[in-house]
């Protein structure tokens, strides 16, 4: 059975010709350059040009049967793609076998090789996890250190960042609930990175397990420096105090808390509010609060006017009971010039 060969449009072979004889003129430049400066007609022979310089005869047979064929093979796979040759005019011996694909190349459950700075940062904190509880209070606060420089960098991949906070958290909880003040307040820095970088992830374990010892903390604490002198400033627990104070409204920002947890905050930040606290305390507390009306500012505002109301609401229709807060006629008190301050602001 013969086999039909499609006639091709002229223009359409000319530029088919174009990788062939880019292909020459990388193999062959010496001899390219050297029939451009040859312009004598009686030293063509067969349409090969010959320069003055004798190029042998060998050479130049040897390219023109190395193009033949290279046109030869160009023709019959382009016929072959258009389906104008039989499979029985096939050589079996030009024919190449198809590679299969890796099927476990294709999988989906294959993992994809993690960069290089993300798996050195996975591998130390794995290492890490058990020297959290060493009897060595400068190893703890070093490996805290060097937890929230890893979780920093995890934060780009969350699958595995995730995991890593799942198994540092344990060690982290008893760091932060039942340690030196300085590992404490090491360990709440930590914790705020981690809340940043996981989000929800770590919402329910932190109103679980971290807020009602942090809110024990803090209403002892208060209860001694709103007596304290200028010196408590320079002690452990009032930078304890500072730091949870500083970091706590943003990390419930972050975790975006429920009402529950919300509670405990607001009821442990409250103390804070006494004009008779540290200046700073005081101002910390302020901050926090402002980052609590983000989260419910409903809430926030009912928690201030317990304290302290300036204003009488009067129900706008008499059908309606009026409205008793608290801190309705209550005179001013310690709580005043911060409560009147946060108002302001909602």
């Amino acid at each position: 059975m013969k086999s039909v060969v499609r006639t091709t449009p002229r223009c359409s072979r000319t530029a088919l010709l174009n990788g062939p004889l880019g292909a020459k003129i990388r193999w062959f430049q010496s001899e390219t350059f050297s029939l451009q400066d040859s312009k004598k007609s009686k030293e063509i022979k067969d349409g090969f040009l010959q320069d003055q310089n004798k190029i042998d005869t060998s050479d130049v047979r040897r390219a023109q049967e190395e193009l033949e064929h290279f046109l030869l093979d160009y023709q019959r796979q382009k016929h072959l793609s258009e389906g104008d040759i039989e499979d029985d005019c096939l050589d079996s011996e030009d024919q190449q076998p198809v590679s299969e694909p890796d099927v476990e190349d294709m999988s989906p459950d294959v993992k994809k090789e993690l960069p290089v700075h993300i798996q050195i940062a996975k591998d130390v904190i794995e290492r890490c996890i058990h020297l959290l509880s060493h009897r060595s209070l400068k190893l703890r606060l070093k490996v805290l250190e060097v937890l929230e420089m890893c979780v920093i960098v995890l934060q780009s991949h969350e699958n595995e960042l995730l995991p890593a906070a799942h198994r540092v958290w344990p060690p982290l909880v008893q760091r932060l609930t039942n340690d030196d003040p300085r590992v404490v307040r090491q360990a709440f820095q930590t914790l705020c990175i981690l809340g940043e970088k996981c989000g929800n992830f770590l919402r329910s374990r932190v109103t679980k397990d971290v807020l009602p010892k942090l809110s024990n903390m803090l209403q002892s604490h208060a209860s001694v420096s709103i007596k304290a002198g200028p010196l408590y400033t320079h002690t452990l627990a009032y930078k304890l105090q500072l730091t949870v104070l500083q970091g706590l409204g943003t990390l419930c920002e972050k975790l975006d808390l429920a009402e529950n947890g919300l509670d405990v905050v607001v009821n442990a930040a409250v103390p804070y509010l006494s004009s008779r606290q540290p200046c700073k305390l005081q101002e910390a507390s302020c901050r926090m609060f402002i980052h609590l009306m983000q989260i419910d500012p409903d809430a926030v505002w009912l928690f201030l006017n317990e304290l302290y109301c300036s204003h009488s609401y009067e129900p706008p229709h008499a059908s309606l009971h009026p409205v008793k807060l608290q801190g309705m006629g209550n005179p001013r008190n310690e709580y005043t010039d911060n409560v009147s301050q946060l108002l302001d602001k909602l």
